[in-house]
């Protein structure tokens, strides 16, 4: 009889390894000297069944497992680098915050699976997410009907709730949530904001907002001086070089660059404009932020934007207005909201590792195929901050596999030992030597 979260944890590998189903799990099995007793495939099949039937209290329990390994792996990444991997944004790095990113992406199914529905990128299911951007992990997950929303209210509480959980404990006191415009809510803003308000912790969120007639208005009537110009990932002035400029690419005449985004913030006008508080309903906290550059070829754009030539977006934040340093300036408001967009390696990385290969009919169980498949991502996020260096720490998972979980190795017998032995021609025999001997050298969980 094989204990049924030893297979759930010999599935996640073999998924971070490059099994896109259980079949594949098989592999496994065929090297039991270097992996053990391993679970037939069918016995992982009934694993998985038997985690649907069973319903919530399993899935609490496998939470709680993975958050608890979660604290050990944490607290040997911040022995190992001193603390854990800061915030980055615009050239700088936010250390003492842990970041969570919430979003929620398609998942194409090409069968009739249940609760695969039509949505608007076609058919399949639609799950959400919450990562952590400091070590690039899953933190919670949802798997929901592909006909679900993208702001829907109750999920994102569920989740923010779930992801906050997830956390170590001394990780949870200063945070930042970031959520992108679809995902924007009332209830998820006063949630967020109610978060914010407890003794002891520190919580920033900064949320996309929706242009209407209101924002619209209040755009029409920032001054030109009021807008400050916008920079890029690397913490400079987004500008081009204008048509007539100099010949000398590295002048310092104005007439010469063009600024191609700037930032203003909007929380004055809709509060204290002609037409009274618009924000009313709103968290008195809450800071409503514009940015507006100038549109790609073929972007879809109001009349607004088509009669000033200006794309807009906005965003709200708690971020107090008396905020001093660099991180109280409008650009790198702008910019920490910006970097929300590194979510999407996430979910890339995770439709790498499973997610969206969903291998039954039956809802429940492809829910327990999603908790495996981000189990791995996790187990991949981990390997990369304990054991990895230089690209391999910043690497995709199938170049994690090329390079190192796939490379030609023996493992032999000899002196009551057991070694690895890799062929030294290989370009990174010594990242996974090092790997190997940092991995051996952590300490066992309590």
């Amino acid at each position: 009889m094989h204990d049924r979260g030893r297979v759930l944890a010999d599935l996640a590998c073999a998924i971070a390894d490059g099994a896109r189903v259980i079949s594949d799990f098989r592999v496994m099995a065929d090297q039991r000297e270097l992996f053990g007793l391993v679970a037939s495939v069918p016995t992982a099949w009934r694993t998985l069944q038997e985690i649907a039937r069973a319903g919530a209290p399993t899935e609490s329990r496998l939470t709680a497992a993975v958050n608890t390994a979660r604290r050990h792996a944490w607290a040997q990444a911040a022995a190992r680098h001193g603390t854990l991997p800061g915030v980055r944004l615009a050239g700088r790095t936010l250390d003492g915050v842990t970041c969570i990113r919430l979003d929620a992406t398609v998942t194409f199914a090409h069968s009739g699976k249940e609760l695969a529905e039509a949505n608007f990128k076609g058919f399949g299911h639609h799950p959400l997410l919450a990562e952590c951007d400091n070590t690039g992990e899953p933190l919670a997950w949802m798997l929901r009907r592909g006909s679900a929303g993208s702001n829907t209210a109750a999920d994102h509480v569920v989740l923010v709730d779930a992801a906050i959980a997830a956390l170590p404990p001394g990780f949870r006191r200063k945070l930042m949530i970031t959520c992108d415009g679809a995902g924007a809510s009332h209830d998820l803003v006063r949630h967020l904001d109610k978060l914010a308000a407890r003794r002891g912790y520190e919580l920033t969120y900064s949320v996309g907002w929706a242009l209407s007639e209101r924002e619209k208005t209040a755009l029409r009537l920032v001054p030109e001086q009021a807008w400050q110009a916008a920079i890029d990932g690397r913490g400079e002035v987004r500008e081009r070089r204008a048509d007539g400029a100099c010949a000398s690419s590295c002048c310092a005449h104005q007439a010469c660059w063009i600024e191609e985004a700037h930032v203003t913030e909007l929380t004055g006008l809709l509060r204290e404009g002609p037409r009274g508080d618009q924000l009313k309903a709103w968290p008195a906290a809450m800071r409503v932020f514009a940015r507006r550059e100038r549109p790609h070829p073929g972007a879809q754009l109001t009349l607004l934007e088509a009669e000033d030539g200006w794309r807009y977006s906005l965003w709200v934040t708690n971020r107090a207005a008396d905020t001093r340093g660099w991180l109280g300036q409008a650009a790198y408001v702008d910019a920490a909201h910006r970097v929300h967009a590194r979510v999407e390696d996430v979910i890339r990385t995770g439709k790498d590792c499973g997610l969206g290969h969903f291998p039954s009919h039956d809802f429940k169980i492809n829910a327990a195929w999603l908790t495996a498949s981000m189990t791995a991502q996790i187990l991949l996020a981990w390997l990369k901050l304990l054991a990895l260096d230089g690209d391999l720490a910043k690497a995709e998972p199938r170049t994690l596999r090329y390079r190192v979980l796939h490379a030609a190795a023996r493992l032999v017998h000899g002196g009551r030992r057991r070694r690895l032995k890799i062929q030294a021609t290989w370009p990174w025999a010594d990242a996974i030597t090092t790997a190997w001997q940092r991995v051996n050298a952590l300490p066992q969980p309590p």
